[in-house]
């Protein structure tokens, strides 16, 4: 299998006063991938496109202002012609701002950390032999946090597969240039603050081009498990019902005023982000769920009420959550729903089998005249146990 490059460069940078024009709603990674076998063809005509609309400058999407749409066409075409794909990951800022605290996407390591996983696992995932070309010079605190990162994961191969990673300058790369332009140009496509009546056409001209447009956060609409980047082992069937069980609750209850019910759905909410947006798809610690609620009207909730009125009744109300030592999440796998029974298995046994020992003690001691189950309150428990069949006394520790 050939080998491909990924030349990659960004556009936008961290911050959230969002109605600021000076500030971009969207922050936009672009791959510029091309095969090996036309790489010198790629930088050949990337170089005379320079050439002819930058003379001895740079190529640089920021150089045309929104009134330069025709010089803008006339390089988006001929960049189009040459041999290259293009995969970009668009992040809608407005659309992160609801999670960013317990994600922690208030601090910029967080933040562009979670855009590296991004970008990495979805080239990993496309192409098993590969290398990634960055700007070395670390020109923009996103490249800094970049070159922070691959050189963090250039040792550790097992990770990788045969991926590779290379630096070069960019000022004087034509290559990574080209991922600039197509960056910014996209900025004119998604960014409120930059956004183009052309729109349209410059996604026409690269339409032959664009392998895949990721755009993050999901929503529940437009999300579509199968076709998910980052779904690589998962159960369709048990990710599709645990993902509808999840949407269906918050379309349901998200105007509901109950104080509890707007923490299930806050909780929920960013269970499904992790879900649909987190690389690793990972259990989510209580504590960190709990620390969010700081900024809710139940602040200082302890992790039995929690585990009780959030998470135990969303249960009660069909949501499937996941859990385990590691913390809780929506199942995309059986194995996820296996470690969930384990759990509680450990915890439930145990217990009804003390319930059903301490009632059959005191049904021995007074000859069968009080039984601590008669109580319709606790007929539901009095049918499971009449419905088992004897047991030995052996100690419960």
């Amino acid at each position: 299998m050939e080998r491909m490059y990924a030349f990659t460069d960004e556009y936008g940078a961290f911050g959230y006063d969002l109605d600021n024009p000076d500030v971009s709603t969207h922050f936009i990674i672009t791959a510029v991938i091309v095969k090996e076998s036309e790489l010198l063809a790629y930088e050949e005509g990337a170089e005379a496109i320079r050439k002819k609309y930058y003379q001895t400058g740079e190529i640089k999407s920021s150089k045309l202002g929104p009134d330069k749409h025709d010089r803008r066409m006339k390089i988006l075409t001929e960049i189009a012609s040459l041999p290259m794909h293009l995969l970009a990951v668009c992040i809608d800022k407005r659309g992160c701002m609801d999670n960013m605290n317990m994600q922690g996407w208030k601090h910029k390591a967080n933040f562009y950390k979670f855009m590296n996983n991004i970008v990495h696992r979805e080239l990993r995932q496309a192409f098993s032999k590969l290398t990634i070309v960055a700007d070395e010079m670390g020109t923009s605190d996103y490249m800094v946090s970049f070159c922070k990162y691959v050189n963090a994961k250039q040792d550790q191969a097992n990770l990788f597969g045969e991926a590779d990673f290379q630096f070069a300058e960019s000022k004087h790369d034509v290559r990574i240039q080209i991922a600039d332009f197509i960056s910014g140009t996209l900025a004119r496509v998604y960014d409120e603050h930059k956004k183009s009546e052309h729109a349209s056409q410059y996604l026409a001209v690269l339409k032959k081009n664009i392998s895949r447009i990721e755009i993050y956060p999901k929503s529940y609409k437009n999300y579509v498990i199968s076709e998910s980047p980052l779904a690589e082992d998962y159960d369709e069937d048990i990710a599709k019902l645990c993902f509808s069980r999840a949407v269906t609750y918050i379309e349901n209850n998200q105007q509901n005023d109950d104080p509890i019910i707007k923490v299930q759905v806050v909780v929920l909410k960013y269970l499904l982000f992790r879900f649909m947006n987190n690389d690793t798809r990972g259990y989510i610690y209580t504590n960190e769920l709990i620390h969010h609620l700081e900024h809710t009207s139940v602040n200082g909730m302890s992790e039995q009420a929690f585990r009780t009125k959030i998470i135990g009744k969303l249960r009660d109300k069909g949501v499937i959550i996941a859990s385990s030592t590691k913390g809780y999440k929506i199942p995309s796998k059986t194995s996820e729903l296996r470690d969930f029974i384990k759990h509680d298995a450990k915890i439930v046994f145990p217990m009804l089998s003390r319930l059903r020992k301490c009632r059959d003690l005191v049904r021995l001691s007074t000859v069968n005249a009080l039984d601590l189950l008669d109580d319709t309150e606790f007929s539901e428990l009095k049918g499971y146990f009449d419905s088992l069949p004897d047991y030995d006394n052996t100690e419960v520790e």
